[in-house]
């Protein structure tokens, strides 16, 4: 009774509308603005490269059906190039084994210099974060949430990328890029969040 009242309490507050108020966006102007700024971040808990080659360059066009003039944010791209194949560890905070959470925690503050709460749930129900029930609006930059266990409301959390294609740390293949077109995202695909801007 009590999750079925938290479960309605979120869909009355934060699902109003099916698509975000406005098109709210990590926009190519601000990814272009943060090129060259690649001083570590002192909160980020490692350091990565500072350039993206031309053939990761290649592998990501590939990877997620686009050109390479669309792989423009290269600091997602090297993140993404630095975690894919890690292992999933509930809990897992380092490179030895890292959970979806913690793995989104050190992706915004490396990309984007935005703090996220720990768990999925609670960067769900953060009040930067507006959230979207439409797939057909999402952008690269944008949350995307899912409902994998009975026990909480949103329990899985990756970052939207291009073309039907996340970025997350999954229980069954580790961190890696998927599809939103996959029958078992697609069943369990909860919303979509993303910074109010």
């Amino acid at each position: 009774m009590f999750k079925k009242f938290i479960f309605l309490s979120l869909m009355s507050v934060s699902f109003v509308s099916c698509l975000p108020k406005k098109d709210f966006v990590i926009t190519d102007d601000f990814v272009k603005s943060q090129a060259g700024n690649n001083k570590k971040n002192s909160n980020a808990k490692y350091s990565y490269s500072t350039t993206l080659s031309d053939d990761d360059r290649k592998y990501f066009a590939k990877k997620l059906e686009v050109s390479e003039t669309e792989i423009i944010n290269e600091k997602l791209y090297i993140f993404i190039k630095s975690w894919e194949g890690t292992k999933y560890i509930y809990g897992g905070e380092t490179r030895a084994g890292i959970d979806c959470s913690a793995l989104m925690q050190e992706l915004y503050m490396h990309v984007y210099k935005k703090e996220l709460p720990r768990t999925a749930s609670e960067m769900s129900m953060d009040n930067r974060v507006e959230l979207f029930k439409s797939d057909e609006k999402l952008r690269e930059g944008d949350l995307v949430f899912f409902r994998i266990t009975d026990e909480k409301i949103i329990s899985h959390v990756g970052i939207y990328l291009k073309n039907n294609k996340f970025f997350s740390a999954n229980q069954v293949g580790g961190v890696e890029i998927s599809s939103l077109k996959k029958a078992y995202w697609k069943k369990n695909f909860v919303a979509a969040g993303r910074f109010k801007q």
